[in-house]
């Protein structure tokens, strides 16, 4: 089932062509054309070479060279063999992302480079699987608000701003941005999601400063790139002034900030917190839409919509044979789903997943979007996704 091309511009880079105490022989990047490690260097350690395999691209010119020879497409398929589970990389990237936070203000070099190695992974995670990926972000609640809030929006904004054709390194800007967007209220934030009673004066003056309070742990950490410092400002900020701390409108927004804004607030809301449950992603949807061009970016918030469609990956629905399931790839323009049955037509659970392509003319079709039901949750992410055949 997940046997396909990952669709990518760069090639994975080749074990044959790493060797420990060798120079390698070609720039070293990620999937956003970050420089991972120069040509001619030597690799000093197995962790090293471990790393390059795992997220390691090589650049443009070299893909176009195997492309002529039919390398490309060989190594594209030995590296998704080896691509077994994105769903155990999200949870090593959690655990390694909690880890991280406690090196801000320690040893901020390692934390630095840490949240760099992070944004790396994301982005390799998000080219092989992007439905796996999504997926993630709509149902994987293994890890406090704190550490999976900014991991899911970290990905959607990687997903979105591939659609909207934002250039690689802002992406990657954007990304590391919206991993440390709360570091300004690391020691508040489980606190607040778990807190039902409304905030108080000092607890929505520590809210509404949190921005700033993050771009200052950063700035002291040594972050200098502009794009990431200026997103984490803005990403409270709304189009018609009303957000904080600067009640900026508009295009005084810079776009990734509009970007993770709008990310923030849809993963937010259909999340369960103490104080309500989730909302819908319909009802979610419809929301932002209803404030499209007032509060969010009307681009951006199209370019969301058409990333993750409208039967997104993670989401449940009914179909019209009366079973319901987990949609696990979005499908053609998001509207004609594959779905894992976790129910079926007669109301009882299915001893394992039932796998229904809505594209295809003698599969069901979506009837509607349904809250996630509870039986979801009896299975493990990899195991509906087919990843752990």
């Amino acid at each position: 089932m997940n046997q396909r091309a990952i669709p990518t511009k760069r090639a994975t880079v080749q074990a044959d062509d790493l060797a420990l105490g060798k120079p390698v022989p070609y720039d070293i990047e990620d999937a956003y054309g970050h420089l991972l490690l120069r040509r001619g260097s030597i690799l000093r350690s197995r962790e090293q070479l471990e790393r390059l395999l795992q997220i390691g691209r090589t650049p443009y010119h070299v893909a176009a060279r195997r492309q002529e020879t039919g390398g490309v497409s060989r190594w594209r398929e030995l590296a998704l063999a080896a691509f077994r589970n994105p769903f155990d990389l999200i949870y090593q990237i959690s655990r390694a992302l909690q880890e991280t936070f406690k090196w801000l203000g320690e040893d901020n070099d390692r934390f630095l480079r840490r949240l760099d190695h992070l944004a790396s992974r994301i982005g390799d995670l998000v080219e092989r699987d992007a439905d796996a990926a999504i997926g993630a972000a709509h149902l994987d609640e293994a890890f406090a608000y704190s550490i999976r809030h900014p991991i899911r929006q970290a990905i959607l904004c990687d997903v979105v701003g591939s659609q909207l054709d934002i250039p690689d390194s802002e992406r990657r800007s954007i990304v590391l941005a919206a991993l440390s967007a709360n570091i300004g209220m690391l020691e508040t934030q489980d606190g607040l999601d778990r807190q039902s009673a409304p905030l108080d004066d000092a607890q929505r003056r520590d809210l509404e400063e949190h921005p700033l309070r993050s771009v200052e742990r950063l700035s002291a950490a040594g972050v200098e790139d502009p794009i990431w410092l200026r997103v984490v400002a803005e990403h409270h900020e709304r189009l018609d002034g009303s957000g904080y701390p600067a009640g900026l409108h508009g295009t005084q927004i810079c776009r990734g900030a509009r970007l993770l804004t709008i990310a923030d607030t849809y993963l937010a809301m259909i999340s369960n917190r103490v104080y309500r449950p989730a909302t819908a992603v319909r009802e979610t949807l419809l929301e932002l839409m209803n404030q499209s061009g007032r509060i969010y970016d009307r681009d951006i918030l199209s370019g969301l919509i058409q990333t993750i469609g409208i039967y997104p990956a993670g989401s449940f629905v009914a179909l019209d044979s009366g079973e319901r399931g987990v949609v696990i790839q979005r499908g053609n323009r998001g509207a004609n789903p594959v779905v894992a049955v976790l129910i079926k037509a007669n109301g009882q659970p299915t001893a394992r997943p039932l796998y229904r392509d809505t594209s295809q003319p003698d599969m069901p079709n979506v009837d509607s979007l349904e809250p996630t039901h509870q039986l979801a949750q009896r299975f493990q992410l990899a195991s509906l996704w087919g990843y752990d055949s």
